[in-house]
């Protein structure tokens, strides 16, 4: 899934509403949260995201596609030099925030989840490969056992067959 390319554009509409700090005071660091953190999935874990967590970057780019929309109709009535004086957008912008913020939440959540799954499955396969490794050790001790019980065998063989030679 594609969430980086609208993540960019939104936070570039952003930061070029830096004089807009009213309407969007927490957004442009909320949308830097959200795009190291979705690079971060997409860099290491591309393929294997679980169902949550693909969820949860739907539910992401889903918010980032509306908030394009509001930036893109903010900024057709509002040109930049009047942008800090409109109120208009307030409630929009303090929505998309919480928004921003929820997505943010469910995304980390998600990825914990995930994460503590992928530690249990790593966990469970350590436990049995110690298993089997015991089990080859008792194996290993039962062949060395089996081989000092030859070799005593063989030892005591060759001396009664040296005695019988003499």
């Amino acid at each position: 899934m594609e969430v980086i390319k609208p993540l960019m554009g939104v936070y570039n509409m952003f930061d070029r509403m830096k004089k807009n700090d009213q309407q969007c005071p927490h957004i442009v660091s909320r949308l830097e949260a959200l795009q190291k953190l979705v690079a971060f999935v997409q860099e290491r874990q591309s393929g294997q995201l679980s169902e949550d967590v693909s969820k949860a970057l739907e539910k992401l780019n889903a918010i980032l596609v509306s908030a394009n929309e509001l930036l893109t109709n903010f900024s057709k009535k509002y040109p930049v030099t009047q942008m800090y004086k409109s109120s208009d957008y307030k409630s929009e912008f303090d929505n998309l925030n919480k928004s921003l913020t929820d997505a943010f939440v469910t995304l980390s959540g998600a990825l914990h989840v995930h994460q503590e799954r992928k530690l249990d499955e790593q966990e469970d396969k350590l436990a049995e490969q110690t298993r089997k490794l015991n089990e080859q050790e008792v194996k290993l001790a039962e062949q060395e056992d089996i081989l000092q019980r030859v070799e005593s065998k063989l030892a005591y063989e060759t001396r009664a067959y040296y005695c019988v030679l003499q």
